[in-house]
């Protein structure tokens, strides 16, 4: 159908996202090599004209994405859901509909009356999404819909093969005459990045793309699929496992396996994360290590707060928040949940679940001080030549009484 705008939107399931949602939308969430938002660009072909979302993070999530938060709609418009893993085109049934995927909505094709009716808050409120449901026909819809972050983990080797396509391959950077390349049909080495001596790039099983002013140090391995984001350092005798993602800026060693680090995140030593969902600016320190897998092979139950979510998964690791910083050795149980903020320093096995802005040593857990947790993270920002703006300020303080109110 002809459409005049394209609309991502949040809905109330924004709330399974946590922690990883306090400090960005949904739509910055990393998933393959692309974030949510440039996912659906890309394959819904066509630029994505305005958001919606949760109203104290549409400053900054409206800047962070140079795209217009919480505009009104007009008819013609489609409100998609930012938590929809597209994956291809999509021929929207024309307005007024509502796609819907089990108690899902998918899509909202706007007439008139829809636009007036639909608001960003009416889609972020689980009751407001009912009543919407009665306003309009609806029709059931193949989506894949990204609810809790192991979702995104237990996808993203399919995802990351998703997001190659076939001019992808180049060769733009040094790649040593040392370093053993397998299968470069399907490796991108990108501007000004470097492959050393000894390094491995393994393609066989999927492509590698190493994005530009990335350093693959010696005696590295990088197994496919995986991507490498601009100006990461993967360190010597690092391994990379398949299903990888590092966003931009982030600084890698010991084994990594099937994960996402959102960006600017540092894990320079030996240890072991797998399967595991890591944010922004982030320091796990020497030693670090998470199971992903119970020793009685079952699925893993993850602790949210006070609740127990079966992830009907027999491999899930660490969650961890924006700004948490982990001490050496720490020891991360299967399914862990480390909320925005925190500190640990058990010097063994941590909680199941750590709440946000939490100090847990092996005495306990307290609240970390704000003002020296806000300090700190200005200086882990400022070490990779970035600042905090005044809107970003504001929600991480407020994170600390939000975080309370929803247990996470």
């Amino acid at each position: 159908m002809p459409m005049s705008s394209v609309i991502l939107f949040e809905d109330a399931r924004w709330v399974d996202l946590l922690p990883m949602v306090y400090w960005r939308s949904v739509f910055e969430l990393f998933a393959g090599r692309k974030t949510l938002l440039d996912n659906a660009a890309v394959n819904l072909k066509r630029s994505i004209d305005g958001l919606w979302m949760r109203d104290w993070i549409a400053d900054v999530g409206g800047d962070r994405c140079q795209i217009p938060a919480n505009q009104p709609v007009a008819a013609g418009d489609v409100l998609v859901n930012g938590r929809w893993l597209v994956d291809d085109a999509v021929d929207f049934e024309a307005a007024p509909f509502i796609g819907v995927c089990g108690n899902d909505i998918v899509y909202v094709a706007c007439d008139e009356t829809l636009s007036k009716t639909v608001s960003p808050a009416m889609l972020c409120d689980a009751k407001g999404c009912d009543e919407l449901r009665q306003k309009a026909p609806t029709g059931e819809v193949e989506a894949t819909l990204l609810r809790y972050p192991w979702d995104i983990i237990s996808r993203n080797r399919e995802t990351l093969h998703n997001h190659w396509k076939g001019d992808d391959r180049s060769n733009n950077g040094e790649v040593s005459s040392s370093a053993f390349v397998v299968n470069p049909d399907q490796v991108h080495v990108g501007d000004d990045s470097v492959v050393r001596p000894t390094a491995v790039i393994d393609a066989d099983g999927g492509p590698v793309f190493i994005s530009n002013n990335v350093i693959i140090d010696v005696h590295t391995y990088i197994e496919g699929p995986a991507y490498i984001g601009p100006g990461s350092h993967v360190k010597p005798h690092t391994a990379i496992r398949s299903g990888t993602t590092l966003g931009p800026m982030c600084k890698v060693a010991g084994e990594i396996s099937s994960s996402i680090f959102c960006g600017f995140a540092n894990k320079q030593h030996e240890g072991f994360i797998g399967d595991a969902y890591i944010g922004s600016w982030v320091n796990l320190g020497a030693g670090t290590t998470n199971s992903n897998l119970k020793n009685t092979y079952g699925n893993v139950k993850v602790q949210i707060g006070a609740r127990e979510v079966d992830s009907g998964l027999r491999f899930v690791g660490s969650t961890i928040g924006d700004f948490s910083r982990l001490g050496i050795g720490q020891l991360l149980p299967t399914g862990a949940v480390v909320g925005m903020g925190a500190m640990l320093a058990t010097g063994g096995l941590a909680p199941k679940f750590v709440p946000s802005f939490g100090w847990q040593t092996a005495d306990g857990c307290c609240e970390a001080d704000l003002e020296k947790t806000l300090h700190t993270a200005k200086v882990m920002m400022s070490r990779r030549n970035a600042d905090m703006s005044e809107a970003e300020e504001v929600v991480f303080r407020n994170t600390v009484q939000r975080s309370k109110k929803l247990g996470v």
